[in-house]
């Protein structure tokens, strides 16, 4: 899509946050392409402040766009040395729903103290932000009133992908996908699930990289302690190319985010014929109107025990009406020609800076 239109340098580490392990196969400290992409994955003992800015200016880029708001190496160190002259490429910055006020509220003596601190020194006046949706443009200036804030909605394919999928009554496929970190709530759907009647026969299958070692811990003492009926795995994480074709296979997706700017898992599962069970925190939260599953607040638990009590009931044919129906919602709200000439417009305008 946008590769044909901008030569794109992506520049990341060489493993998931949180994890020490490498990825395999993949060329750390040198700069490849593949595909039209050029990419440069830092290893960590590589992977500082000065090397990554060093990387980025070697490159003179026309833009450079930061796909996150905490990351020190990638974020962070970034806007600082724009702001002390070391970097002179303009920058616009995508906070990517980080500065929600679920977001926010974790570690949220650390997250206020470093706001408190970037408005004391401006680092952050200057730069543009990039929003996804009205809602994360109101978060962005609730912290920084007086930012340009430039908008153009996430991407996905819109591929859809079908699987007839055996339903039997009072029995679901559940999964989770994303990343396993406290704002995605895990804990509190192994919570729900511990609710659940054992009229119902649920399995639960966790795809993610395991980010926050200590919160899964606290998650797998939950697992262990559920009813006979409740079947809990950790599967793996998945690579971007295996998604559609592993959840396919599944009912339904639930995931009581505390916080989802986008939800690429949502949108994703809905292609693929999943009804989604998930937070009112997502821009999804129509989501009931389609017939495609629930956006539940989570101050009510047991309405998500009672809906995956409702999904869990429905037999074959039951189930397959829901099935197409999140196939026909998700599919009129997807416009990828009309994000793309948003994107085109944004990275343009950003550029100018």
């Amino acid at each position: 899509m946008l590769k044909y239109d901008y030569e794109f340098y992506i520049i990341t580490r060489n493993t998931d946050l949180g994890s020490n392990e490498a990825y395999k196969e993949i060329r750390k400290n040198t700069l490849f392409e593949n595909e039209g992409v050029f990419y440069y994955y830092f290893s960590e003992d590589q992977l500082n402040a000065l090397s990554v800015i060093n990387k980025i200016n070697s490159l003179s880029p026309d833009l450079i766009y930061l796909n996150s708001f905490w990351s020190y190496p990638f974020s962070i160190n970034i806007v600082r040395a724009k702001k002390s002259g070391s970097l002179k490429a303009p920058i616009l910055l995508a906070p990517r729903g980080m500065l929600s006020t679920g977001a926010l509220g974790l570690k949220s003596l650390k997250k206020n103290a470093f706001l408190t601190i970037s408005k004391l020194f401006n680092w952050y006046k200057e730069i543009p932000f990039h929003a996804t949706n009205e809602e994360e443009k109101g978060d962005i200036l609730k912290q920084f009133p007086k930012a340009e804030i430039f908008m153009a909605p996430n991407v996905n394919s819109g591929t859809v992908y079908t699987l007839s999928k055996p339903k039997e009554k009072n029995h679901i496929k559940l999964f989770y996908l994303s990343r396993i970190a406290r704002v995605k709530n895990l804990h509190f759907a192994l919570e729900v699930l511990n609710l659940i009647p054992d009229t119902y026969q649920v399995e639960y299958d966790i795809y993610g990289n395991i980010e926050d070692a200590a919160y899964w811990k606290e998650c797998k003492r939950i697992i262990e302690k559920l009813p006979a009926n409740i079947k809990v795995k950790y599967r793996h994480e998945l690579q971007f190319n295996e998604v559609q074709s592993i959840i396919v296979s599944y009912h339904c997706l639930f995931l009581p985010t505390l916080n989802e700017n986008f939800g690429h898992s949502i949108v994703e599962s809905l292609l693929c014929g999943c009804p989604v069970i998930i937070s009112d925190q997502t821009p999804w939260n129509d989501v009931f109107i389609g017939n495609s599953g629930q956006a539940i607040p989570l101050n009510n638990i047991q309405n998500f025990v009672d809906c995956i009590k409702h999904m869990a009931s429905l037999n074959n044919e039951e189930y397959a009406i829901k099935s197409a129906a999140a196939i026909h919602y998700i599919s009129g709200k997807l416009n990828i020609a009309q994000s793309i000439a948003q994107y085109k417009t944004v990275f343009n305008e950003s550029a100018k800076k």
